[in-house]
Order: C-alpha cells, then structure tokens, then sequence
C-alpha cells in the first residue's frame, strides 16, 4: 500500500499561431501501438514474458539464463533490429537454436509485451544466402553472431470525414501553410474522402565484433508514400519519396551478467515512455504537400543520439533529438534530457524524467503584451509510476505523472500531469478491462506576472495521447483538460476493440497558442468525443485498423466558428510488415 501512495505522489506544441497550426498537423492518425514489429518501432516496451513451445512454461534456470541473453526489459525502447540481435544470442545458447519472438498488447490493448518462446533447433546460417532462396525474404543471412535483413512493410487507407473541422474549414483553418487555399479555406464541404499509401523499404543488421559483448548495427530505408482525394486540409494528387531512417548503434551486451548498454545516433523513432511528453508520431510532418495525413508513416526524427543502459531493476535512457532540422513549418527545436526507471516487479514502476530545450526557434505569445520568450530553455521535470499487484488486487491498476516546467530566460511556472485507474477482468470472456483517466495541462493566466501555459513538446500518439483523433486535430493539448472513459475487449489473442469518451475543458478563457480562431475562449466548454479502435492482426504480416468517431462541439467551438455541426470520421486502414 505504501508503494501505491507513492506511485500516487507521483500537450501539442505551444507557439505563434503559425507554429501551432502545423503542430497540428502531425501526428494525427498512425496506429499507434500495435503488436506488428514494423509498427512498434520507438514504442517502449511494458513487459518482456518467456514461455515453451504452445505456450508452455520452461524451467527457471533456463528462462533465466534465456532472459539474461536476451538483455531487453521493461523500460527499454523496441526496435526490430535490435530484438533480432538480442534473440541471437539466445539461439547461441545450448539447445535453444529455434528460439522465437512475437509482440502482444496488455489487456487494456495499450502496452506493449515481447514474448520470447524458447524451441530447440539446431544453430546454423539462414536466409536468402544459405541455401534457402527467396522463401527466405526478408532475411539475407543469419547465424549465431550476424543478421542481414530486408526491411520491407507499409499500409493503405481510405477516409472520409463528415463536416470536417466542424463544418467551418474556412474558419478553423485559414492562415494555416497546409491548407490548398488558406484565405478560403480548404473547401471539403460537407465530406472529405481520399486514400493514402506508403511503403518503406531498406536494409538492416547487426553483427558481433568477433568474440567480444560489443555488437554494431544499423538500418538505412526509404519511404515512399501517395494521397489522392480530398483530404481535410487539400485536394490534389500528390506523392513522395525520401530518405526515412538512417542510423547506426553500438552494443554492450556481456553474456555472463545483466548490464545492457546501447548507443545509436541518426535518423531514428524515440518515444519517451507512453508519448506523454515525446511520441515518434508527432515528431515529423505528415500534411500538406507530404502525402499521408491520416496515416502518419513518417515517425523517424531528423537527427537522434539515444543511449540506454540497464542494470537490474533500473533503466535509463538519455536522448538528444532534433526532430526537424529543415525549420519548414514545423518548429525547429532540440531536446536533450534522460528518464530514470526503477522497475519493482513485472507489473510496477517509478521513474522521473528530465527534458531541458537548449535551442527552438518557437515562441509564445501573452495578450496586450510582448512576448515573453519562447521553448528555448525550458525545463520539463517529470515524476510517473504505475502499480499493480495481481496478489492484493487481480485486475486493478492505478497509474499517473505530474510535470512541471520553467524557464531559464523568464518568469514561467506551468504543470501538467494525469492520473488513472482502470481494472482488467481476465477472467471474463473477451477479458474485459474499464479505465478512467483525468489529464489536465494548465494555461496562462494573463493576470499574473508569469507565463502558464504548459508546454507539451512533442506529446501525442492515437493509443493514449492524441486525446481525440477529431478533437485532437483543432484543440491543442495545453490549456486543456480531459476526462476520458475507456472500455476495452479482446474477442481473440491480438485482437482489441476499444471504446473511448472524451469531455475537454478549458483551464483557461486565454488561449493564445492554440488556434488562432481559439485564441479567446467565450466558454470553457471545448466539447467532447466517442471513438472506437478496432485493431486486429489478420496474420503474422497482415494488421487492420478501423477508426470510427463522432465529435461534438462545445459552446467555445460553435461561438468561435460562428455555428458548427458534429465532426464524424470513419477510417480502414491495412498494414504489413516482413
């Protein structure tokens, strides 16, 4: 009980008028967590479980020493390629040359498992170039000590939205840069429809340096991606191809103890924890002239250096990101900060954050006033936990975290922060699991000397923090707080359909940063949203995801837009992955 009074103790970009348009503009759609290798990548990982063949349990020195091989933990971030070179090593090990991995979702359908499944096989080369031809694809060549890998995997979708941006696209968006026609608006009239598509495609491996712990790897893909129709900010046909993700990393990985280290530099996906502050879906321009507004493929920031280390029951993970180096539209700002976790159990964790901005060219605005600076030199200091015991409660989990932020060039004190309470009946058919979370990021109040308004960075991510995939796309998360009530159902393994409430309130009448119709609020009333997400592996290489929604405004929204209707959205999307 202590630990759980402890844990207790325990968002989109703030600027001009311009910047925070196209803030909104990112990370409106994307998958978000899923249990697809191609569609995890930059997730944090919640939990790392090990069984045998069928799903039976193996003995506890040999799922020890297969955990200790594998060295990923809960805390740590998932990327393909490192997995597969984790689960080299664990091949090496006598008689687990089949071993296997394969990702699942919690029963809330959020957090993200790695289950091991530890097989007997014999140890030998694999892939395109031993002998086993193009049955092979993706892979080109493994053994104990190398991987060569095609990555290849991509989606589609189609869309259509009933009277987008509530019926008032040329007041919700004018003055926006992604919009086709700002002064008029973007002209979708009562219903916009289009598809998207996009497919990466590149090379990837890892390799151990002869017989030492230290292991290099890196991965190099394009993307290429296509939108016809009209979207909710354009209408013409247009396409890309460019440059998606480029890095290389090292590891250190001593087969006779538990410490990890690993470090990789380039154009690489990073999600702090669960998005609350940095999610890899708002950290690239998926709008406008760049085709894919919905189906958000671009997650890879411009530049990271991310480290990671861990040590028993502790993670850490350190970062330095640019996310945009271009300065197009999107703010041009560099991150540098680290988390610090401390894992209790399988089911419990504390960590604290600490994010500092040495260089952003955004700026906030106060009414009647210059402004007081801007993002460069804000410090985030964040503490978050999670706890549950299955032995004292089955089912019940409580979770939360509580930031604050400052500024060395001026006066500002601005917090967020949410807390959550949700029960998972697994032993109910279709494991049912209910949850409430109240999440609240404050504004500026004019009246006082200091600015108020929380900064949420690159928060966002359709799973937990785009609070609203109609809503999301005009109110930005500062100034704001949410109710939301999510039901969760699970008919088969993999499968989850999720049901969502969201009640938006403003903390403040001052809305300055927001949208610039939204600038002053007549009401604290935003309005509210139901939204159902259905996701759905159809087989190893095959995911569908199905969004509906229906938004409806409130008193702000309609007094500001001069009338509005409600927003509807409905949205089947396919995705593979190799």
């Amino acid at each position: 009980m202590r630990r759980a009074l402890l844990l207790l103790a325990l968002l989109a970009l703030a600027g001009p008028a311009r910047a925070q348009m196209a803030g909104n503009a990112t990370g409106l759609g994307g998958p978000g967590t899923a249990d697809q290798p191609a569609l995890a990548e930059g997730s944090t990982i919640a939990a790392v479980t090990v069984e045998g063949p069928g799903g039976a349990p193996v003995a506890a020195v040999t799922e020890a020493a297969a955990r200790r091989a594998f060295g990923l933990t809960p805390g740590s971030g998932f990327e393909a390629i490192l997995v597969e070179a984790a689960l080299s090593r664990v091949r090496a090990l006598p008689g687990l040359g089949g071993a296997t991995y394969r990702l699942a979702l919690d029963g809330a359908g959020r957090s993200l498992t790695v289950v091991l499944r530890l097989a007997p096989g014999a140890v030998g080369p694999s892939g395109i170039l031993a002998e086993q031809g193009i049955r092979a694809f993706p892979t080109i060549w493994r053994d104990e000590r190398s991987l060569v890998t095609f990555i290849a995997n991509g989606g589609l979708g189609v869309f259509t939205d009933g009277h987008p941006w509530f019926g008032r696209p040329a007041v919700f968006t004018r003055g926006s840069p992604l919009a086709l026609n700002p002064p008029q608006g973007v002209g979708t009239g009562a219903r916009a429809g289009w598809g998207e598509a996009y497919a990466e495609y590149g090379i990837g491996g890892a390799t151990r340096l002869r017989e030492s712990p230290f292991y290099l790897y890196g991965a190099l893909t394009g993307l290429g991606a296509i939108s016809a129709g009209q979207d909710i900010f354009r209408d013409d046909t247009r396409s890309t191809n460019e440059l998606n993700r480029a890095y290389a990393g090292v590891i250190y990985a001593p087969l006779e103890s538990d410490l990890r280290v690993n470090a990789s530099v380039g154009r690489q996906a990073f999600t702090l924890e669960d998005g609350f502050l940095i999610a890899r879906f708002t950290q690239r321009l998926n709008a406008g002239w760049l085709p894919g507004v919905y189906l958000s493929p671009r997650t890879a920031a411009d530049l990271a250096g991310l480290v990671s280390a861990r040590a028993g029951n502790w993670v850490f993970n350190g970062f330095w990101l640019e996310p945009n180096r271009t300065g197009e539209i999107l703010s041009r700002t560099q991150l540098v900060g680290g988390s610090l976790r401390w894992n209790f159990d399988a089911h419990s964790h504390a960590a604290a954050n600490v994010i500092y901005v040495p260089m952003s060219n955004t700026s906030y605005a106060v009414p009647n006033a210059p402004a007081p600076g801007g993002r460069e030199g804000l410090l985030t200091l964040a503490a978050r936990g999670r706890w549950a015991d299955p032995a004292v409660a089955p089912g019940l989990w409580i979770e939360g975290a509580l930031a604050h932020q400052s500024n060395q060039n001026f006066p500002m004190s601005a917090w967020g922060g949410y807390g959550q309470l949700g029960f998972l009946a697994r032993d109910l058919p279709w494991q049912p699991s209910l949850s409430y979370r109240y999440a609240a990021f404050t504004g500026d109040n004019p009246a006082t000397a200091r600015y108020e308004r929380f900064d949420t960075l690159y928060s966002g991510g359709l799973d937990e923090w785009l609070q609203g995939i109609t809503m999301g796309k005009l109110l930005t998360q500062s100034n704001r707080a949410v109710h939301r009530v999510r039901l969760n159902v699970s008919p088969r393994e993999g499968t989850n359909l999720t049901l969502d409430w969201y009640l938006n309130r403003a903390m403040e009448l001052n809305n300055l940063g927001g949208n610039p119709r939204l600038a002053q609020l007549s009401s604290r009333d935003l309005g509210q949203e139901w939204q159902a997400v259905l996701r759905m592996p159809l087989n190893e290489r095959l995911f569908f995801l199905g969004v509906a929604g229906l938004a409806q405004p409130g008193e702000a929204i309609r007094a500001a837009g001069g009338g509005a209707a409600n927003w509807t959205t409905l949205q089947a999307q396919l995705f593979w992955t190799f």
